[in-house]
């Protein structure tokens, strides 16, 4: 059982904390045997004049955050008061007044001595300031600390705001274990999400939560694999070139700056959204395959237009019988959902008239197609009814039957079957509800199709919004195997990225980006997101704006 010790300001904390307090006294593998408790003197006031200066440099930024959070705050709240107190009543409690020299909180020995003696394996800061000094080595395994940003690009504070001013598409996240160096440990956890700009508060809530989940992923690798493992991470051992200032508390000009961008920006919406009625409208477009042309390479699609009371997404193709289908989601505007339809395609590349095929009485998109035993079977998203469903097909292409529910309880989408080495491996963009689907990554593997599906050891094995979210069949290129996937980024849906898997096996996994598509493929275009292949097609969708209503 690891022996973790929690630094906290007070017994009552954020919500995003209490999680992963409340997830560590709830597994089979780690306690918080002690609480270190921040009892700082009364700080000395400052001086009129720092005050004047202060308040002039600073207040706007702290009345925004407050306006923001009272303007955007949803449920659940990551900033949201928790009492620790009962959860916490069996931990050792060491109360600590720590030495404050300039931004730095340093520890006296009398503090270390109690703190030692609790043989602590991990000590997880959430309070306090700047740490310096021996309390970094305290625990067995380091001081680990989240810090709210990426610190490759982002040191210093306030965090997750710096990427909204600088319009930065990505805001990063890092668990690392703490050193003298600000902001420059050793990171055992990195994940990429999408830059929310219209607000700081919707950019750092769903971010707050997903890092909620790095703490205990990395203490159940430390007690399942040990310390050999967490030092064998990429990340662990990357090299710190960080050459940019520390970032600060914005000032009063850069935040008038700022506010009159979000201000510009929303009279920019409100005034084109009254005079322009558009909406947005997902069609798929198709090309016969050329050796002359790579995957990635996007010319000569030609766009199938979907009627105006609808849109097409998510194509497949699939070959049966010496005949082309493409299935895909055909989205509904006066249902608010989709069901799958199929059309067959012509030896020319031009669609026959499209039929509905699988209808529930919830949302289904992504219909990846597997044929197994001489039987098609298709896995739709359905993650609405909170499920990975696998259909038999009956009489194909029309007619399915629910045949197996694959996966239960889970926020699981576009769920992707690749067989090799034996096995079925099964990809899937996961969240618990709290963050984006389009962050992670999760891998899972079973000797059969039907199941039991096993998650992998180093779920996800994707936190990176850029190339997580699954985008099409895994296929092969010159004896590459490519996966498809969603860069989510700059918006949902995005760009395709195209990654060689160079590991998969129960214990490992991993991937490099070789190719995207970018929408400029056509003009106009907001999005591409799902690519499908036979040998004599090639399918892909965008995404337009169009005048009037669906």
């Amino acid at each position: 059982m690891l022996r973790i010790g929690v630094m906290l300001d007070s017994l009552t904390t954020s919500a995003w904390v209490a999680k992963i307090i409340e997830d560590i006294q709830a597994s089979e593998f780690a306690d918080v045997s002690v609480v270190i408790l921040n009892t700082p003197a009364v700080k000395q006031k400052p001086s009129l004049q720092k005050w004047v200066i202060d308040h002039w440099n600073l207040a706007l930024y702290h009345h925004y955050a407050r306006w923001d959070y009272q303007k955007y705050k949803t449920d659940p709240d990551a900033k949201a008061p928790r009492d620790l107190s009962m959860i916490l009543s069996e931990s050792q409690c060491i109360e600590v007044n720590p030495v404050r020299k300039g931004p730095a909180d340093l520890f006296d020995e009398d503090d270390l001595v109690q703190i030692r003696a609790a043989n602590l394996d991990v000590v997880l800061r959430f309070g306090f300031r700047i740490l310096r000094g021996e309390i970094l080595n305290v625990a067995r395994y380091g001081t680990w600390s989240f810090h709210h940003d990426d610190n490759l690009a982002y040191r210093g504070r306030p965090p997750l705001f710096w990427e909204i001013y600088e319009e930065n598409p990505v805001s990063g996240s890092v668990l690392q274990i703490l050193n003298e160096s600000l902001d420059g440990g050793h990171v055992i956890y990195r994940s990429y999400s999408a830059t929310d700009f219209t607000s700081l508060y919707r950019n750092r809530n769903p971010i707050y939560w997903k890092t909620a989940e790095f703490a205990l992923r990395r203490l159940r690798d430390l007690d399942s694999r040990g310390w050999s493992y967490i030092e064998s991470l990429a990340t662990y051992t990357e090299k710190d070139d960080y050459d940019r200032s520390i970032y600060r508390i914005p000032n009063t000009f850069q935040m008038m700056l700022f506010l009159w961008r979000l201000v510009l920006e929303s009279f920019r919406n409100n005034i084109s959204s009254r005079l322009t009625r558009r909406f947005e409208q997902w069609f798929v477009a198709i090309r016969k395959r050329s050796p002359n042309r790579g995957f990635d390479n996007a010319l000569e699609y030609h766009i199938v237009h979907p009627p105006m009371d609808r849109f097409y997404a998510d194509p497949f193709l699939f070959v049966r019988d010496g005949k082309t289908y493409l299935f895909f989601e055909d989205y509904r505007y006066s249902e608010s959902r989709a069901l799958i339809s199929c059309a067959e395609v012509s030896s020319e590349g031009t669609l026959m008239e499209p039929v509905e095929v699988l209808r529930r009485p919830y949302h289904l998109s992504y219909p990846f197609l597997v044929e197994h035993e001489g039987i098609i079977y298709m896995i739709p998203e359905s993650r609405q009814n909170g499920t990975v469903e696998l259909y038999r097909a009956d009489t194909f292409p029309t007619c399915w039957s629910l045949a197996a529910v694959l996966l239960r309880d889970v926020g699981a989408v576009d769920a992707t079957i690749h067989r090799a080495d034996g096995k079925f491996w099964m990809f899937a963009g996961l969240s618990n509800g709290r963050y984006s689907s389009c962050d992670e990554l999760g891998l899972f593997y079973a000797d059969s199709l039907f199941g039991p599906w096993t998650p992998h050891r180093n779920n996800p094995v994707v936190s990176d919004v850029r190339r997580a979210r699954p985008a099409g069949a895994l296929f092969y290129q010159d004896g590459k195997l490519i996966r498809p996937s969603q860069d989510c980024s700059k918006a949902y849906g995005y760009a395709l990225c195209f990654s060689e898997v160079t590991v998969m096996n129960e214990m490992e996994y991993s991937e490099i980006p070789v190719g995207r598509i970018d929408p400029e493929w056509t003009s106009n275009n907001l999005g591409t997101h799902t690519y499908s292949r036979t040998d004599d097609f090639e399918i892909i969708d965008g995404k337009s704006m169009i005048k009037g209503k669906p």
